[in-house]
């Protein structure tokens, strides 16, 4: 339990007004450490504003007004993927007119010129899934990025899928390709590929993707290797309630086993250009996306520390508004980032100067981070 709960008279004052509602138990369980998927669905039925407080106050206690951010670039190196996810609007088939891969020098050269225009922290490295690319390729780009750079710029490197690919197609194990990943510069794992952790919902948007159990399992060994995680929650699509809840308690349980999930992110499908749109044709709304930030807070509380703020699909307003349901990280300036234009998503150009007006607007004291969440010094 998060210290300070038990004894806050401020959530006292809360849990009081939500008993009058009868969500008094569901709140309290989920406060106390020990929700239920039962618990999450009845807290997704609550008045919004009422999470909202719960989750503010929860975030307060834990890390006050500060909201981190990083200074960092997506490098997206190909968009040939054999996996065909219906969600994504992104990825091309090999030989398709638009499909691009960059050789592994071109790659890191990139990500080094970002780094010397930028000063970037750190690089979200991760395409698509195209099995000519071999595990060396990796190494050479990783290697090559952190030897330019003295070691500036962590890698938050690939997604399970890339990986569980790697094993398959070098034919070693999944701990023997993070090994390697790892010895060349690998520094944590990005979340993406769980979608819902929900073997169902996998079946129908994503059928060529792994068991809920085995991104689980993949990410259990990725932890055991030394490597921390974000973990993620793509909502708004085919999923129930009780899916979206069975999804928050496997991150939860994975975290306590482990303890290695930084951050917890949450943005909703985007229904252009992809084969899902056509059954989903619009998006959740921004109130789908306040209640879902200011549950995870509840249930996560400070087992996993760091909310994002869900702005890079809701845009940056409703980012703001997160901050107010418990998140406390904006994430990155997301230099080069190409999947969500792709899904028709117009990304503003956000550097330091202006993530920091948009924290400090909302009434947050923006806080420079690196990729472990530990702020960053003045002047470094």
């Amino acid at each position: 339990m998060l210290a300070g709960i038990a004894e806050d008279k401020v959530l006292e004052n809360i849990l009081k007004s939500a008993d009058e509602l009868g969500l008094g138990d569901a709140l309290f369980n989920a406060l106390e450490g020990r929700a239920s998927a039962r618990d999450i669905v009845e807290l997704y039925k609550a008045p919004t504003p009422l999470l909202g407080a719960v989750a503010r106050r929860v975030t307060d206690l834990l890390t006050g007004r500060r909201v981190g951010y990083i200074v960092n670039m997506i490098m997206n190196y190909t968009n040939i993927c054999v996996v065909g996810c219906t969600f994504c609007s992104f990825y091309r088939k090999s030989g398709h007119p638009e499909a691009y891969k960059l050789e592994a020098r071109e790659a890191a050269s990139q990500v080094i010129d970002a780094w010397r225009r930028y000063k970037i922290r750190q690089v979200l490295f991760q395409g698509g899934v195209d099995p000519a690319i071999p595990l060396e390729y990796y190494e050479e780009a990783f290697k090559t990025i952190k030897t330019a750079t003295r070691g500036e710029v962590a890698i938050h490197g690939l997604s399970v899928v890339e990986i569980e690919w790697l094993s398959r197609i070098s034919r070693m194990s999944v701990g023997e390709v993070v090994e390697r990943l790892k010895n060349a510069g690998m520094d944590s794992v990005p979340g993406a590929g769980a979608e819902i952790l929900s073997d169902r919902v996998r079946r129908v948007i994503s059928p060529l993707k792994s068991s809920a159990d085995t991104w689980i399992s993949t990410m259990e060994t990725i932890m055991e290797k030394g490597l921390p995680i974000s973990a993620t929650m793509v909502y708004g699509h085919v999923e129930t309630l009780e899916e979206r809840a069975e999804h928050l308690l496997k991150l939860l349980e994975l975290q306590r086993r482990r303890g290695r999930i930084m951050a917890f992110i949450a943005w909703n499908f985007e229904p252009e250009n992809n084969v899902l749109g056509k059954k989903i044709p619009h998006p959740a709304g921004g109130t789908e996306l306040l209640k879902t930030v200011a549950i995870a807070r509840i249930v996560f509380r400070g087992e996993i520390k760091w909310i994002q703020a869900g702005w890079l699909t809701a845009g940056v307003k409703l980012g703001q508004a997160t901050l107010e349901y418990g998140a406390n990280d904006w994430g990155g300036t997301l230099y080069g980032e190409k999947v969500l234009p792709e899904a028709g998503v117009p990304l503003p150009k956000l550097v330091r100067r202006s993530i920091e007006r948009l924290i400090a607007e909302a009434g947050y004291e923006p806080v420079e981070r690196d990729n472990w969440y530990k702020p960053v010094p003045k002047n470094v």
